[in-house]
């Protein structure tokens, strides 16, 4: 009988402290922040995870809110460039709670503040995307494009207005992608194929000049080149010459008369080819040792 009472003594405290903690207690986690409002008032804000007391609905409410980063996409719009090219932007925006009391009062909801925020994210990007040029969006100079300046210019606005507006506070405000209105495709790819155009003309032009470079450096080379066998040439006929000189004066000292005939034999050979025939005086040089022959026999 005492242990049935002893349980039933236990299950009714164990009934009376869950019914503690849930009218009188509430946990806060380590992911969120909250504020404690008493009939609708504020009278604490909590930013740190630990157990409060508080007193029990509806005289205390605790008002919860996920204090980790979120993201959300604003709705896609035509933006009018500052040359009145009309251009799709798709942004996102990286935010969280930075003033839960403020939150409350502000929004309340984090659905209410998606909306907030993309008023606040819409206008900042038509008036930013207005002071830049289409080119300065899509081009084929990476140095052209300012998406990075545009980034940063829509981040530096949206959190100052949604910092002091909403307690909310902006990361980052990124350009997911660009569209183009059906109106513009055309005029994209004109003006990509001019760019196009003119990266290839710059290579050509580029590639020509080389060209001439390498032929201008190549014939002065050959210049060079040939200067020297010339003159190499030279120097070695005149050494040949020379040597020739000397073996023919050797040749006359030893026996004028032989060196003699032997001139004018090779003076005949070279004269006299096949199917030659010549009408000459034999007394004329070399021709006379023909004479000299036959008055020989």
């Amino acid at each position: 009988m005492k242990a049935a009472t002893l349980i039933r003594l236990a299950i009714a405290a164990a009934i009376l402290l869950v019914l503690f903690f849930t009218m009188f207690a509430y946990i806060v986690k380590e992911n969120e922040k909250a504020v404690l409002t008493r009939f609708g008032l504020p009278v604490r804000v909590i930013e740190e995870p630990g157990l409060y007391l508080k007193w029990p609905v509806p005289i205390e409410t605790v008002n919860r809110f996920d204090a980790r980063l979120a993201f959300f996409e604003s709705r896609p719009s035509e933006t009018l460039t500052r040359d009145k090219r009309n251009v799709v932007v798709f942004v996102f925006t990286a935010w969280s709670i930075a003033d839960p009391l403020k939150f409350l009062q502000a929004v309340g909801t984090r659905e209410n503040a998606k909306v907030k925020l993309d008023g606040l994210v819409t206008s900042a990007k038509n008036a930013i995307l207005g002071q830049y040029e289409f080119g300065q969006l899509i081009s084929t100079e990476p140095s052209a494009v300012k998406l990075n300046d545009i980034e940063n210019k829509m981040t530096d606005v949206v959190r100052q207005q949604a910092a002091d507006a909403f307690g909310i506070d902006i990361r980052q405000v990124g350009i997911n992608r660009l569209g183009l209105p059906e109106t513009n495709t055309e005029f994209v790819f004109a003006r990509m194929r001019a760019e196009r155009a003119k990266i290839a003309a710059q290579y050509r032009s580029e590639g020509e000049r080389e060209a001439d470079e390498i032929r201008a450096k190549t014939d002065a080379e050959i210049t060079i080149m040939l200067a020297e066998a010339n003159e190499q040439a030279a120097i070695t006929r005149g050494e040949a010459e020379a040597e020739a000189a000397r073996l023919y004066a050797e040749a006359y000292q030893a026996d004028p008369k032989l060196y003699e005939f032997l001139r004018k034999l090779r003076a005949l050979k070279e004269v006299t080819r096949s199917n030659t025939t010549l009408l000459l005086d034999t007394s004329t040089p070399p021709f006379d040792i023909l004479r000299q022959g036959a008055t020989a026999k």
